[in-house]
């Protein structure tokens, strides 16, 4: 099983875990879009980029390129053909913790028009890429939480809506790695309005399946939501320029809150998040953090 029952927690929480002192290098991993590292709130932030493509179309023309620029595109080029998305999910996350560093791994490809092509970003492989870079950067960067807010729409029905194939093997074994190693791989659920079903590979074992919840915690309407669900997170954000919402964005906020409450170890800081939460308004078997704490 993958949840732990509220009840539980309640017993195991009047031991009242306390999170360890959040070191200032920890840092998240965003696998996304692009990221424009010449916003000022951004200003030494961004520690390290990654490119992965399933194609050769990074920078440098190559399926795989590392450091300054492989993750970043001009600005007007980035906005124009939809590549913000990475950039508002490293603004959530320093909002949600200052003192956060991140890692971020494009691998979002751009389309001949000069669009984020989408669909081409969500191959097993390409994630699976990305949680290996991980695994053996972990020490480097001190990782302590991977933010992936993308998924597909399973087309499955039933309990076994989100099964086990041989395409998922590889993917599931390392997001059991980096459990194994300390680093929570924390996926959006959707914004499909699904209440029996969440997005792959939110619902796959071992990664942490996070839904939004509005400023007062009410849970919000487009969520999907399923047993698989592990946490809610504040989805709203105001940014200087823009308001995002949605579940990417509860994600991103929740794996910087992740990197900030680090206790030492996965498991401790998943109980101490579960013993800090509160029972969520529609789903009483899931938990809400609050995160404006």
């Amino acid at each position: 099983m993958k949840k732990i029952a509220v009840g539980l927690i309640a017993v195991f929480g009047l031991t009242m875990l306390q999170p360890a002192q959040a070191e200032e290098s920890k840092s998240i991993v965003i696998i996304d879009t692009a990221v424009d590292t010449s916003l000022p709130e951004l200003q030494g932030k961004v520690i390290y980029e990654v490119c992965l493509m399933e194609e050769l179309r990074c920078p440098n023309k190559k399926s795989f390129m590392e450091g300054p620029g492989s993750a970043t595109l001009p600005a007007a080029q980035l906005y124009a053909g939809g590549f913000e998305h990475g950039t508002f999910m490293s603004l959530v996350a320093v909002k949600t913790n200052p003192n956060i560093k991140i890692v971020f791994i494009r691998i979002f490809p751009m389309d001949k028009n000069g669009n984020v092509a989408h669909a081409a970003a969500n191959a097993n492989s390409t994630v699976k890429q990305a949680l290996d870079w991980t695994i053996q950067n972990k020490t480097k960067f001190n990782i302590v939480a991977v933010s992936a807010s993308l998924g597909q729409v399973t087309r499955k029905t039933g309990a076994g809506y989100c099964s086990i194939n041989r395409t998922d093997a590889g993917l599931i074994l390392s997001i059991a790695s980096l459990k194994t190693i300390g680093v929570a791989s924390v996926f959006a659920t959707g914004n499909n309005g699904n209440k029996t079903k969440i997005n792959y590979p939110s619902c796959l074992p071992d990664s942490i399946a996070v839904a939004s919840v509005g400023p007062r915690g009410n849970t919000e309407s487009y969520n999907n939501d399923a047993p698989e669900l592990d946490f809610y997170s504040l989805g709203r954000h105001e940014l200087s320029n823009i308001n995002v919402s949605g579940t990417s964005a509860a994600t991103a906020a929740f794996a910087s809150y992740w990197a900030k409450t680090y206790t030492g170890s996965y498991q401790m800081t998943y109980d101490y998040l579960k013993s800090i939460a509160t029972t969520s308004d529609t789903n009483k078997l899931n938990s809400v953090v609050d995160i404006l704490k």
